[in-house]
């Protein structure tokens, strides 16, 4: 089988492991020959690019997984760059695997031509599903879509790949997000205590542990730097090395850590899928949507609480406390997710090879 698989490469390197994700399930489910793959966020799905690539090469179309439905100034409403009208000219079987509804709350819902347009999509594709966020309540809400729901790609990251040896050290992992800082924090104000909350964590755990800052984006760095400054033990990897031909790079720390501290959707998810506890810092619906998902939200802090500190130890000791049941615990939800998505994948494997697509 010859796979496409569009999805976004933002130069976000959660979105790049995610990318590993998708295509680590897709071998394991399907017999592939290729995977061929384009940036969602810029690639059209033109009439030309849908007859002679898409169609003409193609044995299946794989869109996902991601925060995709998300952009209320994109042209169709998300992520997808193709005319409503052309979605049904797509010949071969397409799915929508595991996408997030990302809407932060304070930017409202998709506007009435993303509904329209998700509408369309969802009754064309031969799999509609979405991550176990909270985005099912999400996008049920907003569109009326009664979508299914798999778990993130990004927790397949580490099924059947090798990241590279065994990093050594005892040594904690820290990812801070500041993309959409307003959104995430708040006001300036706001913003400065949760830096002066992460800059006290960061010293007190350095005090026995390497702290080691994962930037995700380039808007990352600055704030990764600024909570790190003049703490002895803690350092900021250098995000021009690894991003993004050479992200894979960083899996190893996700995988090798003795627990991470998240603000991101992917620096709790990729750790998890390696069974790596998580402290899971939310800043967005989806963080906190995705522990419940899992029966973790004892190890969830909102970053707006004003007992955010203590909670944040609260965590850790809980962790620390706990590690050996904890390990195990993500161990068994790793293997239901992996029996979860290639069961939903091999359901679908003869209905895609035979299914038309309807007119």
């Amino acid at each position: 089988m010859k796979v496409l698989h569009t999805y976004c490469l933002n130069y976000n390197v959660g979105d790049y492991a995610l990318g590993f994700g998708v295509k680590n399930v897709l071998r394991h489910a399907f017999d592939i020959e290729q995977i061929g793959q384009t940036n969602l966020q810029g690639r059209q799905f033109n009439e030309y690019y849908i007859n002679e690539v898409v169609n003409k090469l193609y044995d299946m179309l794989v869109i996902g997984g991601g925060g995709v439905i998300h952009g209320a100034h994109w042209p169709q409403g998300w992520f997808w760059l193709i005319e409503k009208e052309l979605i049904r000219t797509i010949k071969i079987p397409f799915i929508v695997y595991a996408v997030g509804y990302n809407y932060f709350e304070s930017e409202g819902s998709i506007p009435e031509r993303g509904i329209d347009h998700l509408h369309e999509t969802y009754r064309h594709a031969a799999h509609f599903s979405v991550r176990n966020d909270g985005s099912h309540g999400r996008l049920l809400d907003a569109t009326g879509i009664d979508a299914q729901v798999l778990p993130d790609p990004g927790f397949h990251v580490g099924l059947g790949r090798e990241w590279g040896e065994v990093v050594e050290d005892d040594f904690v992992v820290v990812q801070i997000a500041d993309d959409k800082s307003s959104l995430r924090y708040g006001d300036e104000t706001a913003r400065a205590k949760f830096i002066e909350n992460m800059r006290v964590i960061t010293g007190e755990i350095a005090q026995t542990q390497r702290v080691i800052f994962i930037p995700h984006v380039l808007h990352d760095v600055a704030i990764s730097k600024e909570i790190s400054d003049g703490i002895v033990g803690a350092e900021v990897l250098d995000f021009g090395s690894y991003a993004f031909d050479q992200c894979e790079s960083v899996m190893k720390y996700y995988r090798d850590a003795r627990y991470v501290l998240s603000v991101r959707g992917h620096g709790q998810i990729v750790p998890i899928g390696f069974g790596t506890p998580v402290v899971s810092l939310g800043a967005h619906a989806k963080m906190g949507g995705m522990m419940r998902s899992l029966g973790l939200e004892e190890y969830h802090v909102e970053v707006h609480s004003p007992t955010m500190l203590n909670e944040v130890r609260t965590v850790i000791k809980r962790i620390e406390d706990d590690y050996p049941q904890l390990q195990s615990r993500l161990a068994s939800i790793g293997e239901g997710f992996t029996g979860q998505t290639l069961g939903a994948l091999a359901s679908l494997s003869e209905l895609m090879m035979r299914r038309p697509n309807p007119a």
